[in-house]
């Protein structure tokens, strides 16, 4: 293939990869900014933390409603409009400081806004990049991993760069960079990515929603992809946003570790989405799904050994670096089970459908975290670190069991 067919196959893909990259950086940088603003506005964690619930509801309520505008305006026109929204409600929020205009409903409603609109112009890139597959025959495998990758990259880039921003100059400042890395993701969508022919077909040939609906729900692979994703996400924001850092501070207030083990899960990550980038399609898909729970859980069994094995009172050196080395193996199969599940629904979805069921898993994924953080806050309290890793660990188990009896038909 000459070097200006291989350019023409991925250039569209090329582009929308760098839109979402750049949406992915300015909510990686809202997510940081926002609560830094509001805090230095008010000085009140309550507040605060009122603030950050208002930009999460979204995550569970909006994808049920917003497939269907995916599936009748099309994932390019949605994915302009939400980034317009989007750029406009962020920027909102230092303008209207600057001029004293700024109160705290309004702040709320406008963080609120901005992740509203911003579930589904996520979810409508992520229409697109299966659309771009088809069309172009790109190898579905690599092109996922690659977004993956770009998002692991996003998720490592924005901590440190907010910090690094909000110190030299302030959290208004990089507001306002949020918003324009939205106009930028816009821009290039709207002017570099063309509408494909799947995409003009669909149009022409929309089921209504409740057909959609019942499609899926009739579709064994489907319900049990929904389940295995909220598992997933159940586990590793209770893990990654409530366990971990409780822990490092319960003993000797190891912040240094705390580092040190997402540092260590985001190598594990990042290591098997490179590798599932060139290798996935050697690899049954059936497989993957089966044994990533495993391997999971065995990274988890690391940490309960330590945890049952009272490490405070041994060498803690020694346990923080077991742990360590759990949060790899976790991390390690954690990457590569994501990209799988995002392949396996590409196949199973037909064009026509994706918008309404990729908007209902982007709702699903999220519904059982505010539980499982609600009973790991539970657990902790209790001082019971070893039921609550025995329970993360009989979910993974239960996870792999869902894919050993029939077979994925794609």
């Amino acid at each position: 293939m000459s070097d200006t067919t291989l350019k023409a196959k991925w250039g569209q893909i090329s582009l929308l990869f760098s839109a979402n990259f750049l949406s992915l950086l300015g909510n990686g940088l809202s997510a940081i900014a926002i609560p830094w603003f509001v805090y230095d506005l008010t000085g009140n964690a309550v507040i605060t933390a009122t603030i950050a619930i208002a930009g999460q509801l979204p995550n569970i309520v909006v994808g049920l409603f917003s497939g269907p505008l995916i599936d009748r305006f099309s994932a390019r026109t949605t994915s302009i409009f939400c980034d317009a929204v989007n750029a406009f409600a962020v920027l909102l929020i230092p303008l209207l400081y600057s001029v004293n205009l700024l109160d705290l409903a309004l702040l709320g409603f406008l963080v609120f806004l901005s992740q509203v609109i911003d579930v589904p112009g996520q979810t409508a890139k992520s229409v697109m990049i299966p659309a771009l597959i088809d069309q172009e025959g790109l190898p579905r495998e690599r092109v996922n991993g690659m977004n993956s990758l770009l998002e692991t990259v996003a998720d490592l880039l924005t901590p440190s760069m907010a910090g690094i921003l909000i110190a030299a100059f302030g959290a208004t400042t990089v507001l306002i960079l949020d918003s324009l890395s939205f106009l930028m993701a816009l821009m290039i969508v709207s002017i570099g990515i063309k509408a494909t022919r799947q995409q003009h077909a669909a149009n022409t040939n929309k089921q209504p929603t409740k057909e959609v609906w019942k499609w899926m729900l009739s579709t064994p692979g489907i319900l049990k992809l929904g389940l295995y994703d909220l598992i997933i996400n159940t586990v590793a924001v209770s893990l990654l946003s409530l366990t971990l850092p409780v822990l490092a501070n319960s003993n000797d207030k190891q912040a240094v570790w705390l580092g040190i083990w997402l540092t260590c899960f985001a190598c594990g990550t990042t290591l098997t989405t490179l590798a599932y980038t060139f290798l996935g399609h050697r690899v049954s898909s059936l497989r993957l799904l089966q044994l990533t729970p495993i391997g999971q859980a065995l990274g988890l069994a690391l940490l309960l050994w330590m945890i049952s094995t009272d490490w405070t009172s041994a060498n803690v050196e020694t346990a923080a670096i077991v742990i360590s080395l759990g949060m790899f193996v976790y991390g390690v199969n954690l990457g590569v089970g994501s990209v799988v599940d995002a392949t396996v629904l590409q196949k199973l979805v037909p064009e026509d459908k994706r918008g309404t069921v990729f908007s209902a898993f982007s709702s699903l994924r999220y519904t059982g975290v505010p539980l499982g953080l609600f009973l790991t806050g539970i657990l902790l309290e209790q001082n019971n670190p070893t039921l609550l890793f025995t329970t993360f660990i009989a979910l993974l188990t239960l996870n792999s069991l869902l894919w050993v009896k029939g077979t994925l038909e794609i």
